[in-house]
C-alpha cells in the first residue's frame, strides 16, 4: 500500500537538522522516537504531536520563537497572504 501525504513536508526542520549535524537516526536515539516516526513526520505522512515538537526543539536547539518556522510552515506562509 503506498502512503498518501496528509501533511507538508517539514524542509526547513530537515535542513536545520543537517546544519546541526542529525541524521534521522542520530535524533531518534537522543529523542526517543523511533527513525520511522520521525520519517513519517518530516515527510508529511503523519503530524507531529506537541511532545514530539518539544523533544526535537531541545535536541536541536530551536529557540521557541523559532517554532513556527520549523514546524509550521503553511501557517506563515498564509499569513504573509
Amino acid at each position: 500500500m503506498r502512503k498518501v501525504k496528509k501533511y507538508e513536508e517539514l524542509s526547513e526542520l530537515k535542513g536545520r537538522m543537517r546544519k546541526e549535524g542529525y541524521s534521522y537516526r542520530k535524533l531518534s536515539e537522543e529523542t526517543g522516537i523511533s527513525v520511522n516516526a520521525i520519517n513519517n513526520k518530516l515527510n508529511g505522512y503523519s503530524a507531529m504531536d506537541t511532545d514530539d515538537v518539544e523533544l526535537i526543539t531541545k535536541t536541536l536547539g530551536i529557540l521557541p520563537e523559532e517554532i513556527m518556522l520549523y514546524f509550521f510552515p503553511q501557517m506563515l506562509r498564509n499569513a504573509s497572504k
